[in-house]
């Protein structure tokens, strides 16, 4: 189960520069799209194989349609902000402030105050989220485009982490996942069929005209990286149990850049390796350390 987890974390990671090279065929709204078409088809057999219920309990409507919503704002934002700048920052940014913002988020909802841990956790975070958008080196750049659309994704992200949590009370995991890949495709799929991006109709009908790089791409980032990543990772929690699991998910971050490195030839900037070293020992406080204590 160890290295399944490890290869679903790879697979976190290389959805970052997989992402970057999807916009080269459409919009982000098209792409998003197209790709949780591919995961929720791929969901239906996994739940029907595993006799998972696709009823979703009423007590749990709100928060499962709330994780749907946000997925797909979430996932519009993780692919319009890639022409900004380098899809390994994008990652690690992403990867690393959404759960720092997720535990300040659930003690506000709970109102619950912070353990001694939780405190130093997120003070960390707040330092490691100003390295992350380069504060003290060009405190300008925090404005551009490419940072605010990523803090945004990560404060997106932190809120679905925590409707995701009220939802799973009452309704399998992987069941939520599959209503969340659909209602990601419905709400973005009216963009399947605006232009393609080389002008020659409607995306939707041009997608069969496109390369065997294109399916390659798609297709690992649908089922790799999400659909399979995401079956082990929960998996894995019930295995290993959630602190053991949630340690796992710190190589997401790690590999994202990796992946970056190897197939765009980015290379990581000082402050992204600073900041994200800061967050995961953040997260580490937060999420472990404060469970053991």
């Amino acid at each position: 189960m160890r290295m399944l987890l490890v290869l679903a974390m790879m697979g976190w990671g290389l959805v970052w520069p997989l992402s970057k090279m999807l916009l080269e065929f459409g919009s982000p709204a098209q792409i998003a799209s197209l790709r949780y078409l591919l995961v929720f088809l791929c969901f239906v057999p996994l739940m029907w194989l595993w006799k998972i219920s696709f009823k979703i309990p009423r007590v749990v409507l709100v928060p499962t349609l709330l994780t749907g919503a946000l997925n797909a704002l979430y996932s519009y934002l993780m692919y319009a902000g890639m022409p900004y700048g380098d899809s390994g920052n994008a990652g690690v940014i992403t990867e690393v402030l959404s759960p720092i913002m997720a535990a300040f988020l659930w003690s506000v909802y709970k109102r619950e105050s912070l353990a001694r841990s939780a405190k130093i956790g997120l003070m960390l975070g707040l330092l490691a989220g100003a390295f992350l958008v380069d504060l003290f080196g060009n405190w300008r750049a925090m404005f551009s485009a490419f940072y605010i659309i990523y803090v945004l994704a990560s404060l997106d992200w932190a809120a679905l982490m925590i409707s995701s949590r009220l939802a799973t009370e009452r309704i399998n995991a992987i069941a939520l996942n599959f209503y969340t890949s659909v209602m990601t495709f419905i709400l973005l799929s009216p963009a399947l069929f605006l232009d393609a991006k080389d002008s020659s109709g409607a995306f939707i009908t041009s997608i069969w005209g496109q390369g065997a790089e294109f399916f390659l791409l798609i297709g690992v980032a649908s089922v790799f990286c999400t659909v399979f990543a995401t079956t082990i990772f929960y998996k894995a929690l019930f295995v290993l149990g959630v602190v053991e699991g949630g340690i796992y998910a710190l190589l997401a971050p790690v590999f994202a850049l990796g992946f970056a490195f190897l197939m765009l030839g980015e290379v990581p900037r000082w402050h992204t390796i600073v900041g994200g070293v800061l967050a995961v020992g953040s997260i580490y406080i937060i999420n472990v350390l404060g469970k053991k204590h």
